[in-house]
């Protein structure tokens, strides 16, 4: 159960629900951010997909190995043991666990204020 809310916090947090409410002051200044970083195990043939991602998005294998893909990308990325991914453009991102891995996923992300 932690592992799921982890992935829907950060899927979450990269499509942004929590950054766009209506009613919002505004602000000459953007706001604050904070980097986040969140450590997942995938099974192998596991699959997660994120309808957002952005350049502030890092993934690192610690362990393992997967398969990345964006949307309308046509390279593929395959970390290994060790490797890391820094995404280059926004869409959508699917992440396929090839062998039993650890995933390392840091982004940044807007401080909000409770």
């Amino acid at each position: 159960m932690l592992k799921e809310d982890s992935m829907r916090f950060v899927q979450e947090r990269l499509r942004g629900d929590a950054a766009f409410s209506i009613g919002r002051e505004f602000r000459l200044r953007p706001p604050a951010r904070v980097k986040r970083r969140i450590v997942v195990e995938m099974e192998q043939g596991e699959a997660r997909s994120f309808e957002r991602v952005d350049a502030s998005l890092y993934l690192r294998c610690s362990s393992g190995s997967l398969w990345i893909t964006l949307d309308g990308d046509p390279k593929d990325v395959i970390l290994d043991a060790r490797s890391s991914w820094r995404a280059d453009r926004e869409g959508a991102m699917h992440v396929y666990a090839l062998q039993p891995c650890v995933l390392e996923i840091e982004f940044e992300d807007d401080v909000t204020e409770h």
